[in-house]
C-alpha cells in the first residue's frame, strides 16, 4: 500500500484518519501542521499528503504553496470541517493550488478511500 503524510492540528481527528488509514493497509506519518510536514519532507519519502486546510503553523493552502515552490510532485488530498458558505473560496484556492479533492469532515473510511485512491491513481 501507500506511504501517506497525514497533517492535521486537530490530535483526535489526526488521529482518527491515522486509525483509518491503517485499517486500510497504508503506512501512516502524522504532523501537526505544515511547518512540521515539511520538515518531515526532508528525511522521508510519502506517496500522498492528506492535510487540513485550516489550521495554525502553515496551514494548507501555505503547505500547498510550499511544496509547489519546491517543486514537489507529491499528490495532495485536502480536509475540512469549516462551514461550507464561509469557506468556500479558501476551499476552492485550496483545490485549484493543489489540484487536489477536497473531503468535508466528518467523513468515514470509505470517503477517505475513495478519495484517496483517486488522488494516488491521478498522480501515477
Amino acid at each position: 500500500m501507500a506511504r501517506i503524510l497525514v497533517v492535521d492540528d486537530d490530535t483526535d481527528h489526526r488521529a482518527f484518519v491515522v486509525q483509518l488509514l491503517e485499517r486500510l493497509g497504508h503506512a501512516v506519518i502524522a504532523a501537526e501542521n505544515g511547518h512540521r510536514c515539511l520538515s518531515i519532507l526532508h528525511d522521508q519519502d510519502v506517496d500522498a499528503i492528506i492535510t487540513d486546510i485550516f489550521m495554525p503553523g502553515a496551514d494548507g493552502i501555505e503547505l500547498v504553496t510550499e511544496l509547489k515552490k519546491l517543486g514537489s510532485q507529491i499528490p495532495v488530498l485536502g480536509m475540512t470541517g469549516g462551514y461550507k458558505g464561509v469557506i468556500r473560496p479558501y476551499e476552492n484556492l485550496f483545490a485549484v493550488l493543489a489540484n487536489a479533492k477536497v473531503l468535508h469532515k466528518p467523513f468515514g473510511t470509505r470517503d477517505l478511500e475513495v478519495a484517496l485512491d483517486e488522488v494516488l491513481r491521478d498522480a501515477a
